[in-house]
């Protein structure tokens, strides 16, 4: 099991991964600068709460290094790795970088600038495993991460703090910690308009807990008065913003106050994901995270973004947690990946005849792959049909849906007409296409994953849903087909069953198609023999939902 760490200066959070499973989560507010003697007892007391084992690998990310505590970030990050080892002495514990990768403590203290407030790159690289193209937004009770993630890969322009203030991928604004006079300079007061008083009077956790949105619970700091966290006392504090108290002000005025101060907050947050999203026009959906995930929720909309919770996919708790489940999750990953490769080199030294068990390592991950065929597309009533099977098929089998290319790919093939493209150029672009097409089945399938490797196709088939590949990511790191229009996506659907060990490929072909040519040149030599293939006319769902079944003749 690998334990995450997100340690923070004002928040500790810890995750523990069993594989691929989130198996528990915590959080405890502890404010580094007053009581920095208690953060080793605090960490044990978390770890223990979390059920970690002597055995268990941590992997670390953190914010800590910018307490006030410390004068400079060095010395922070050399705080939190000593308070980590003091804590676990004989563990295997790595650091999460900003840049994507583990390293010792050693390595950190080398380089601290590489692993400090690196927790938003762990979010940003666990989600793009299962969203390629995406703006992450996490709202923490402090801050606000707005990071785009661009075919898979992590697409911040700033890596430091100050670079990230700089890019809108970082805003100094969050759920519980902001002032209310940082959220904005005036409210409105009756028909007037009032300034705020620079007092430090109320923080945005009155606001949102005044509002509903929040819980008494998670105002996680300590309140500007010195009173409780409480609704009535949140009402207290914002009428002081306006310099009044509630003998002045009546709930409708409080009201009307913490309403201006979220709305603004919620603008503020969005012009930051418009400033992002302006360099990056093909990211239409936003992942919202964090405690402030609320907020998030309604920047993105009115900065004109679809919305996904990462709530839907991990839960509630676990996405409070976002970075400490991420940074666990990639380790435990990276562990996974290192042993498979250590099997795999010393099975091939011990004897040749292990290599058949060696490639079955892995496990099937799906038991069956359909490719749907574009041409499908221009017959709307009978794709749905299709796609409706698919998704009561998901929920019995693991099912890979692998796209066509359809008008994306006939466009490449315009283009080329008469020469003008190079075979490899034509046979990226071809499958780029077919990247398209997948964007619109995971759209349309219900409870779809798009997906674009390995890990996510096991992601999704885990979790029970249909798994959509983008192939473009993994057929351009693998790069073993031909680059040829003999090799079209019934080839890929083949070869890519051939590598998952999948026991069917099912091709879905338009309505009525019929004939020896309904797949390509290089698809006998693509698909393996031990996958069974059966082609289907999208008019015969019984008989798709049969082959799916593997009950169908193949």
């Amino acid at each position: 099991m690998v334990i995450g760490w997100d340690i923070g200066g004002v928040n500790t959070k810890v995750a523990r991964v069993d594989g691929d499973a989130i198996a528990a989560v915590r959080v405890r507010a502890f404010e580094l600068q007053h009581a920095p003697q208690a953060m080793v007892a605090l960490l044990r007391q978390l770890a223990d709460e979390v059920g970690a084992a002597p055995e268990d690998r941590h992997a670390v990310t953190m914010t800590a290094e910018l307490s006030q505590l410390f004068r400079t970030k060095r010395e922070g990050v050399a705080f939190v790795l000593d308070a980590v080892a003091a804590a676990f002495p004989s563990a295997d514990v790595r650091l999460f970088t900003v840049d994507g990768r583990f390293v010792t403590g050693d390595e950190a203290r080398a380089d601290p600038l590489k692993v400090g407030a690196a927790n938003w790159s762990a979010t940003a690289h666990q989600v793009a495993r299962h969203r390629p193209n995406a703006i992450l937004v996490d709202i923490g009770t402090t801050t606000t991460d707005v990071i785009p993630i661009v075919a898979g890969e992590v697409a911040a322009r700033g890596w430091t703090d100050p670079e990230r203030l700089a890019s809108g991928e970082l805003v100094y604004t969050g759920a519980v910690r902001t002032p209310a006079d940082v959220m904005a300079a005036s409210v409105p007061i009756g028909t007037a308009t009032a300034s705020l008083s620079a007092e430090g009077f109320a923080l945005a956790g009155d606001v949102h807990l005044w509002r509903g949105a929040l819980a008494e619970a998670d105002y996680s700091c300590a309140t500007p008065d010195g009173r409780p966290a409480t609704r009535l006392h949140a009402g207290e504090r914002l009428a002081r913003v306006v310099c009044g108290d509630r003998e002045m002000l009546d709930d409708e005025d409080i009201s009307t106050i913490a309403d201006a101060l979220a709305h603004t907050q919620v603008s503020s947050v969005a012009r930051a994901i418009r400033r992002v999203a302006a360099r990056h026009p093909s990211l239409g959906t936003a992942v919202v995270t964090g405690l402030g995930a609320f907020i998030a929720e309604a920047a993105a909309r009115e900065a004109g973004l679809g919305v996904e919770p990462l709530s839907a996919a991990i839960g509630d708790a676990a996405a409070r947690c976002a970075p400490a489940v991420s940074v666990a999750l990639l380790r435990e990953r990276e562990i996974r990946h290192q042993v498979e490769q250590n099997f795999v080199r010393r099975s091939s030294a011990a004897s040749p005849a292990l290599s058949h068990e060696t490639r079955l390592f892995r496990g099937r991950l799906v038991d069956v792959v359909v490719k749907i065929g574009g041409g499908v597309l221009a017959h709307s009533g009978f794709l749905d049909r299709v796609l409706a099977t698919l998704t009561g098929a998901a929920r019995q089998r693991r099912v890979l849906v692998v796209p066509g290319g359809g008008p994306f790919a006939d466009a490449v093939r315009g283009v080329d007409r008469g020469g003008r493209l190079s075979d490899s150029a034509a046979h990226w672009m071809a499958i780029l296409a077919m990247d398209q097409y997948a964007h619109l089945l995971a759209d349309r399938i219900a409870n779809a994953m798009l997906v674009t490797d390995r890990d996510g196709i096991a992601d999704a088939t885990t979790s029970g849903r249909a798994a959509v590949l983008a192939p473009f990511q993994w057929l351009r790191g693998s790069d073993r087909l031909p680059h040829s229009w003999e090799v079209t996506s019934d080839s890929i659907a083949a070869w890519i069953a051939g590598e998952l060990h999948a026991a069917r490929l099912v091709l879905v072909k338009p309505p009525g198609a019929v004939g020896s040519d309904l797949v390509d040149a290089y698809f006998p030599r693509a698909l393996p023999a031990s996958v069974a293939f059966e082609i289907v006319s999208a008019e015969r769902v019984d008989r798709l939902a049969l082959a799916l079944r593997g009950e169908a003749a193949v």
